[in-house]
């Protein structure tokens, strides 16, 4: 059964429009009411949002049918993410979630959803919600139980609570200065907290949302953007988060930007050293650059590699008994037992944990991951046709990965959450990679354009 309304990332769509229009997400609400209900009790329910201007009234609609079906639903108000699972897992909540469209646009929204454990729903579960969404968008159920809506103003504290004394009793960040851009999201006010909670001095970026700002000109994808406080301030660690914060990209004290590849060989030469990285393997996407791969082979630990996406990351991580894997992108999980952090905030905490225990910088830390260069073009599309239906392109790069032989490769993808068609180009030098991106990107443009 294909499926219609969950891509990679929850549903996601341009706010009151689509898979977002209000029937929609009303049906959409009275489905998850029902689907709680099939376990007989009255469940509780925890929510959070970003700070965009739509998700109050996304989080209305979606709360009637909650509440038709007799639930408890506790509202966060603007919370992280990782903030939402984190709390759902430590107390006990059926059902989280996250009204957000993470890195996009202001105009786009979303809904994400998690179990008890914090962890995604299982794609039996989507599944399921999507079949009872169709059932209620072609006839509505009507039930007289009424629930009831609190609002959690402590969410957010009790999250940084967490933080201190479950993952970093002893971490003491006085004396170091970070630059931290929120990107007018959901971390606008609690990282910074958070940071300054354990004597960080923090300086700050993307912490004024206005409910059309959030990522606009700030965030992951404009890390590079952090250089000059870094630099003026004598910082240690640039932080970059996106706009629900489980994403985070960070800057050296050189001001060389360091992604996940960097981060994940950072992580996984530590927790190696430490005896800690169980099975010895590391588990990343195809997208990791072959530096990555490499470092792993220098530490003798097995880099295993999944589609895109952190739900396959997760996946593999739990089939493997991983406790470490993650995304270039700068979406990296750790797994402690039962306990799994898909989290910006917590990243970075780990990373400045890391550069105190040690007394190293992240440039020296992350200096081993020496990265081949990589280019990756965006390309929009009017639909997305399977590749193999496209005869012109597939020659485009069957030549290019001829050209590049053995000292590099080609990805060719559909993002899971836009209409845009990823290019990757991986090679020995910089100037040959943006040529043969470019190449494949003009291709890509005369066959699937959209305009």
């Amino acid at each position: 059964m294909s499926r219609m309304y969950f891509g990679t990332d929850g549903i996601r769509d341009v706010a009151g429009e689509g898979l977002l229009a209000p029937a929609v997400v009303r049906a959409c609400g009275r489905a998850l009411g029902r689907l709680l209900a099939d376990n007989g009790n009255q469940a509780r329910v925890l929510a959070g949002r970003d700070t965009r201007r739509s998700g109050a009234e996304l989080l209305d609609q979606l709360a009637e049918g909650l509440l038709a079906h007799g639930h408890q639903l506790c509202d966060g108000g603007v919370l992280t993410t990782p903030a939402v699972q984190t709390i759902a897992r430590e107390e006990g909540f059926d059902l989280a979630i996250v009204v957000s469209a993470s890195h996009n646009p202001a105009a786009d929204n979303g809904l994400k959803f998690f179990g008890h454990d914090g962890r995604k729903l299982p794609d039996a579960t989507e599944q399921r919600i999507e079949t009872l969404l169709d059932e209620e968008l072609e006839q509505p159920s009507v039930v007289a139980r009424a629930g009831s809506r609190v609002t959690d103003p402590a969410a957010a504290r009790r999250y940084m609570r967490f933080l201190r004394e479950a993952c970093f009793p002893d971490l003491d960040l006085s004396g170091r200065t970070l630059v931290l851009d929120c990107a007018h999201g959901a971390a606008y006010d609690i990282a910074p907290k958070a940071l300054r909670m354990f004597g960080a001095e923090v300086l700050t970026r993307g912490v004024a949302p206005d409910g059309w700002n959030i990522n606009a000109g700030v965030g992951v994808f404009h890390v590079a953007e952090l250089h000059a406080q870094v630099s003026s301030s004598g910082a240690c660690l640039g932080i970059a988060l996106d706009g629900d914060a489980d994403r985070v990209m960070l800057m050296d004290e050189l001001g060389v930007v360091r992604d996940g590849d960097h981060m994940l060989g950072v992580f996984a030469a530590d927790l190696a050293t430490s005896r800690l990285l169980e099975g010895r393997t590391l588990v990343s996407t195809v997208m990791a650059n072959l530096g990555l791969v490499k470092r792993c082979r220098q530490l003798g630990v097995h880099c295993e590699l999944t589609p895109v996406g952190d739900r396959h990351v997760a996946a593999a991580m739990h089939k493997l008994q991983s406790v470490l894997g993650g995304e270039q992108s700068g979406h990296i999980i750790f797994r402690q037992g039962t306990r799994w952090f898909g989290d910006g905030l917590y990243t970075a905490l780990r990373m400045l944990e890391i550069m105190s225990r040690t007394g190293l910088s992240l440039g020296a830390l992350a200096a081993p991951v020496a990265k081949f260069p990589q280019c990756l073009l965006n390309v929009r599309v009017a639909q997305r046709v399977p590749l193999l239906q496209l005869p012109d392109l597939a020659r485009a790069q069957a030549e290019v990965e001829a050209r590049l032989g053995a000292d590099g490769r080609v990805l060719l993808r559909y993002s899971g959450t836009e209409l845009l068609l990823r290019v990757m180009v991986e090679g020995p030098d910089e100037v040959t990679v943006n040529a043969m991106a470019d190449e494949l990107a003009s291709v890509a443009r005369r066959c699937l354009g959209a305009g």
